[in-house]
């Protein structure tokens, strides 16, 4: 039987909160440089070499940190998760997928996903939701990398086809 183990994912708000202002700063730093090539502040000779120098610098800083810090810098690890074909395991609790109604697995992102811009995925924005004796659940996961990324989009396929059989 395929199952892939995981962690929930928690999002901290104080972490969330104190990230946003260290990417706001880094776009501050950016428009910085920006700012010093157009008003030539950099030097005639080293505006160009120098901006590019130091925008490539300040990008590669935010993408090492991103993968330095990956889950930790949003939220926090809580308890060990394991989607199974059957089901899913949360600690002790056992939870078989004929229980459940609503079910819906999200699989957007694993932790090192190249943003769109610039930067990396944290790889806890994986979500399922469904609903359990008449209560709605919503469960953020982590997927640590692109190999477990493909195995977890395979899985679900199994599990979509399998739920709608039954």
């Amino acid at each position: 039987m395929q199952e892939y183990t995981t962690y929930v994912y928690e999002k901290s708000k104080k972490k969330a909160t104190k990230r946003l202002f260290y990417n706001l700063g880094i776009l501050a730093a950016l428009c910085a440089v920006i700012y010093m090539f157009v008003a030539g502040i950099l030097g005639i000779g080293l505006s160009i070499i120098g901006a590019i120098g130091l925008i490539v610098t300040i990008i590669q800083m935010k993408n090492y940190d991103d993968k330095y810090m990956g889950i930790t810098a949003y939220g926090d690890r809580g308890a060990k998760f394991i989607i199974s074909e059957t089901g899913f395991t949360m600690g002790d609790s056992v939870l078989p997928f004929a229980e459940l109604s609503d079910l819906v697995i999200y699989v957007d992102e694993y932790a090192g996903k190249p943003r769109e811009l610039f930067g990396m995925h944290h790889g806890g924005n994986n979500e399922i939701t469904f609903t359990y004796k008449g209560q709605p659940y919503n469960v953020n996961y982590i997927i640590k990398n692109k190999a477990d990324f493909q195995q977890v989009e395979k899985l679900v396929a199994k599990i979509e086809s399998q739920t709608k059989k039954a």
